[in-house]
Order: C-alpha cells, then sequence, then structure tokens
C-alpha cells in the first residue's frame, strides 16, 4: 500500500462524519414531541367505541366508572399519558377532573352523552380528560 495515511485520513473523516450525524439524529428525534392534536385524535374515537357498547352504556347510566376505566386502560398503552372519566349530569356545565391544578404538560378533554334504551333513557355525560404527566 503506497497512500496508507490517505486512506486512514478518509476513514477517520467518514467516522466522524457519521458521530456528527447520529448526534444530530438523537438530538432531532428526543427534542420531537406530538403536537396537541396528535395527543387528543385518539379520544373521539375510543369514545364511539364506548357508546356503542351497550355493557358500558348501562354502567355509564349506574354511575359506575370501572367497566369504561378497564376499557381505556386496555386501549391507552402509553405510560406517560394518564387519563381520567367523569360522569356528570347532561346540564352539568361544570364536569371538570380531580387533578385540577396540577402541573401537567397538556390536558386534553371529550365528552359525549350516554343514553340507555328506549325504557331506561336518563342520559349521563361522559367525560374523559387525557393528560401527560410532566414526571
Amino acid at each position: 500500500m503506497v497512500n496508507k495515511r490517505g486512506f486512514l485520513k478518509l476513514v477517520e473523516a467518514i467516522v466522524a462524519i457519521l458521530i456528527v450525524f447520529g448526534a444530530v439524529l438523537t438530538v432531532v428525534t428526543t427534542n420531537r414531541s406530538p403536537s396537541g392534536d396528535e395527543f387528543c385524535d385518539s379520544l373521539p374515537p375510543l369514545l364511539n367505541e364506548i357508546s356503542k357498547n351497550p355493557e358500558l352504556r348501562f354502567q355509564i347510566i349506574d354511575g359506575d366508572k370501572s367497566g369504561t376505566n378497564a376499557f381505556l386502560e386496555s386501549q391507552i398503552r402509553n405510560p406517560s399519558v394518564i387519563y381520567e372519566v367523569q360522569i356528570c349530569a347532561p346540564d352539568d356545565s361544570f364536569c371538570v377532573y380531580e387533578n385540577a391544578g396540577v402541573n401537567n404538560a397538556e390536558v386534553c378533554a371529550h365528552e359525549r352523552i350516554i343514553s340507555g334504551t328506549i325504557d331506561k333513557i336518563e342520559p349521563k355525560k361522559l367525560k374523559v380528560f387525557l393528560f401527560r404527566d410532566l414526571n
């Protein structure tokens, strides 16, 4: 090999470029957080599924949150996302979550009016809150 030094400098330059590229890629992917729209987009389809499930609807009308909590726990797999369910009267405009005032990065809420059958109308407002924990 006649030009051994030139070859080593070329390899050294390529390794340096790969290290810089890896560092930039790492910084870009860690600083990228989903926007609020992406965070909240998952909630309306979940409420649609809950409203179509008769067993969950009757539990909500009876004021029981356990079935809805179990359903949401099975659907929301992100450990940084915490959810809370509130069941209120349909005309209740102050259906707030219990952790109001807690420092959270993002909070998202959607609600749906849930009613039973023709025999048992008694509608209830189901409000689901999603929030990211800062811890």
